[in-house]
C-alpha cells in the first residue's frame, strides 16, 4: 500500500472533548466554527479585539439552535479557563511581503494565560510549515509545560470559502495534524463533534503544507488563465467557452476563470508562506515566483489596455470601475485587484469612479474617490468590469460608455469593438 502520509483510521476510542471552548478571532473563519461548536453542545466564548465584531458574533449565536451557547467578548480578562482553544486570527503579509504572525503570537499568549489543565490548543490560522511544532510549541512550553502531557497541540487549517457554495465547517473535510498521539486523540474528540469528516495526517507539517498547496495551486492556475485570456481574445476565441469545453473532461482538469487577478486574504497571501520556507531550505519555486508576479501585475496589464484604448493617455479621462470587492457578493476589499486599478488610475491623472452594490457605507480606502450611485448619469469615457456581482446581470453594461473592458470574458463580443477582452 503506498504511503500517502495519512494516518490509519482507527476505532474512535479518543476521549470525549471537554465542553468549554474559546475561539480567538471571530472573522470569516472563527465565527462559523464558533457557531457550529455551540450548535454541537459546547459552551463557546468568542474573543475578538474589535468590540463591534464580538457583539455581532454574540447576536449571531442567539439566532442558532443547539444545546450549547455562544458568548463573545473583546476583553481577554473575561475569558474562561477553557479546555479547548482555537486560534482563528488573520495572518496577512507585512509591508515587505513577508508573513506577519504577530496576531498568532498574541493569541498564543492569550491562551497561555488562561489554559485549563490538560487543555488543547489548535491552530486554525494559515501559517508556514513548522509553525505548529515551532512557534506554537515554544509558546506553550515556555512556562515549563510539556506538549503531549500537560497541554495538547494540533493544527487544522481553515478551509472557508466566503460567499461561495461551501456549506460551512460541518460539511467541509478538516485536515488534522498533531505532534503526538495523545494530542491527536484530544483534537479528534473535538473536531469529530462539529464536522462530518476529519482527515488525520501523520504530522503537523503535512497539514500546514497541504493548506498552502491548495491556494498555491489556485494562484498558479488563475495566473495561467488570466494570461491565456489575452491570447484567446487575440485569436478571436471566447475564453469562457474554451474553459467550459475543457471542463467536460471527467479527469485531469479543473476549471479556472479569467478576471482582474486573485485577491482576498488567502490566494495572494498563502503562497508567500510556502515560498518563504522553500527559500529558507534553498529550494524556492521559480514557477510560484512567476505566478505571484503575474498576479500582482494583472491590474497593470488591464490598465495598459485601457490607456491604449483611450488614445495613449488617461489624464482627465473618466474611467468607471464596476465592482471593487475581491470576489462577487463578498463585501471585502482585502487584496482586491479593482482597488489597485483605482489607485493606478488616480496615479495616471484619470478621474477614477467606482460603483459597487454589495458595499454599504463607503470604505475609508475609497473615500477620496467618487462613488457612482446612478449608473445612467455617470457618463464615463470607459468602463472596467472589476467584480462581476450578480446585480450587474441586470445592467446594460455595454451602453454605459464608448469602451467597456472585460477581464472576465463575460460580456458578449461586440463587432463594433466597444467591448474589449483584456
Amino acid at each position: 500500500m503506498p504511503d500517502t502520509g495519512l494516518m490509519p483510521v482507527a476505532a474512535r476510542t479518543a476521549p470525549v472533548a471537554a465542553g468549554e471552548v474559546v475561539v480567538i478571532g471571530l472573522g470569516y473563519v472563527g465565527l462559523p466554527i464558533a457557531l457550529e461548536a455551540a450548535a454541537a453542545g459546547f459552551s463557546v466564548t468568542g474573543f475578538d479585539l474589535d468590540p463591534t465584531v464580538a457583539r455581532a458574533a454574540e447576536a449571531a449565536g442567539h439566532g442558532r439552535g443547539g444545546s450549547g451557547r455562544l458568548t463573545a467578548t473583546a476583553d481577554p480578562r473575561s475569558l474562561p479557563r477553557a479546555e479547548t482553544w482555537l486560534i482563528c486570527v488573520p495572518t496577512p503579509l507585512d509591508a515587505t511581503g513577508r508573513p506577519d504572525l504577530s496576531l498568532v503570537a498574541a493569541a498564543l499568549a492569550t491562551c497561555r494565560a488562561n489554559l485549563a489543565p490538560g487543555a488543547l490548543v489548535c491552530l486554525v490560522s494559515t501559517c508556514q510549515p513548522g509553525a505548529t511544532n515551532g512557534m506554537c510549541r515554544r509558546a506553550l512550553e515556555d512556562d515549563g509545560l510539556l506538549v503531549g502531557r500537560d497541554v495538547f497541540l494540533a493544527v487544522s487549517p481553515e478551509r472557508e470559502n466566503p460567499g461561495g457554495p461551501t456549506p460551512g465547517p460541518r460539511h467541509t473535510p478538516r485536515l488534522l495534524g498533531a505532534p503526538d498521539p495523545v494530542s491527536m486523540a484530544r483534537a479528534r474528540a473535538f473536531w469529530e463533534r462539529i464536522t462530518d469528516c476529519v482527515v488525520p495526517v501523520a504530522t503537523p507539517e503535512i497539514a500546514e503544507c497541504a493548506k498552502l498547496l491548495e491556494n498555491t495551486y489556485r494562484l498558479v492556475n488563475i495566473a495561467l488563465i488570466d494570461e491565456l485570456h489575452r491570447g484567446f481574445a487575440a485569436l478571436g476565441v471566447p475564453t469562457r467557452a474554451v474553459v467550459e469545453a475543457a471542463a467536460t473532461k471527467p479527469f485531469g482538469f479543473a476549471p479556472f476563470w479569467p478576471g482582474t487577478g486573485a485577491g482576498g486574504h488567502c490566494i495572494p497571501v498563502d503562497p508567500a508562506f510556502l515560498q518563504m520556507e522553500l527559500a529558507r531550505v534553498g529550494a524556492p519555486s521559480a514557477m510560484l515566483a512567476s505566478a505571484t508576479e503575474a498576479n500582482r501585475a494583472r491590474p497593470a496589464r488591464i490598465l495598459a489596455a485601457v490607456e491604449h484604448g483611450l488614445g495613449g493617455s488617461l489624464a482627465g479621462r473618466r474611467v468607471l470601475v464596476l465592482g471593487v470587492t475581491y470576489k462577487p457578493e463578498v463585501p471585502d476589499l482585502r487584496g482586491a485587484a479593482p482597488v489597485a486599478l483605482l489607485r493606478a488610475l488616480t496615479a495616471r491623472s484619470a478621474e477614477a469612479l467606482w460603483h459597487d452594490p454589495v458595499l454599504g457605507e463607503t470604505p475609508p480606502a475609497l473615500s477620496h474617490l467618487h462613488r457612482v450611485t446612478d449608473l445612467a448619469a455617470a457618463a464615463p469615457d470607459a468602463v472596467i468590469l472589476g467584480t462581476p456581482h450578480r446585480a450587474y446581470g441586470q445592467v446594460p453594461i455595454t451602453a454605459l460608455a464608448p469602451l467597456v473592458f472585460d477581464p472576465f470574458g463575460l460580456l458578449p463580443p461586440d463587432p463594433s469593438g466597444r467591448v474589449r477582452a483584456v
